[in-house]
């Protein structure tokens, strides 16, 4: 803990990735960060995690050395975190734990940073296929590029979790801030979703529903961002989701859906 040196971050992901991919790794059991700040390198890769519970009771601190990011094999960056297939998989804290993506040097100078980089940068949270998830009690902070994106799940629930993404502390998003873009908070594509009690200050979507969603609900929520989204869609239907008691703080956009070109069309 507490070391950001690069060996250390390298180290210590590559501890979190054999620990996570261990076949020791149980149903039931349950992984601690206790209270101290870890850094660590992102392309965290979890697969197939069955009846496990993760507590961040402390602090994750993403590296921010771009150079050393881990990549595929086509230069594309991997995600901070990456859950594929994972079934009844907690995430929470005893209190409120924080991930910070760090992500400042991948938004760049504020006006070209995205000329550089553009898309290829890595989202903070990513759950591919998954079933039967809740995400509590967490802090998601300046991710580099999407915050949370769950795609193809069935069953999630996020309650009590706050994303907060911003170059500075106004209480607005101006032109500088805005340069944190795709900075989305909760994307989501699947079925039966609630989120609820959470709070998203960002610079893009604060919530986005997007291609063959249904049977989703949004409520309580305090957003401040490029509002909340249906969208965008083609070539699906999108049916049966609700955002009920949403307060939308100096936010950017309000409530809006968005349509892309494809060979069909999309269905709301």
């Amino acid at each position: 803990p507490d070391s950001s040196s690069l060996d250390t971050v390298v180290k210590n992901g590559r501890l979190l990735n054999q620990t996570l991919n261990n076949a020791t790794f149980l149903p039931g059991d349950v992984l601690v960060f206790p209270n101290k700040t870890f850094h660590i390198m992102g392309g965290i890769i979890a697969d197939n995690l069955d009846s496990v519970t993760i507590s961040f009771d402390g602090t994750i601190v993403l590296s921010n050395d771009l150079k050393h990011w881990p990549r595929s094999s086509g230069s594309k960056v991997l995600e901070c975190f990456l859950f594929n297939n994972a079934k009844n998989l907690t995430l929470t804290s005893s209190g409120k734990g924080l991930i910070d993506g760090n992500g400042g040097k991948w938004w760049g100078i504020p006006g070209i940073g995205y000329l550089v980089r553009q898309e290829n940068r890595p989202r903070l949270m990513r759950f591919e296929y998954c079933s039967d998830l809740t995400v509590e009690n967490l802090i998601l902070k300046n991710s580099p590029y999407w915050t949370f994106f769950a795609g193809q799940v069935n069953g999630l629930t996020v309650r009590y979790t706050d994303i907060d993404v911003r170059r500075t502390n106004i209480d607005r998003h101006d032109i500088i801030d805005l340069t944190a873009f795709n900075t989305d908070g909760f994307d989501v594509t699947g079925r039966n979703v609630h989120i609820h009690d959470c709070n998203v200050w960002n610079q893009d979507d604060s919530i986005a529903v997007k291609d063959d969603s249904q049977d989703m609900l949004f409520e309580r929520v305090n957003v401040s961002g490029l509002g909340l989204a249906i969208g965008s869609i083609s070539g699906s239907i999108v049916r049966n989701i609700t955002f009920r008691d949403c307060y939308l703080h100096h936010t950017f956009k309000g409530i809006y859906m968005k349509f892309r070109d494809g060979e069909k069309p999309g269905f709301v």
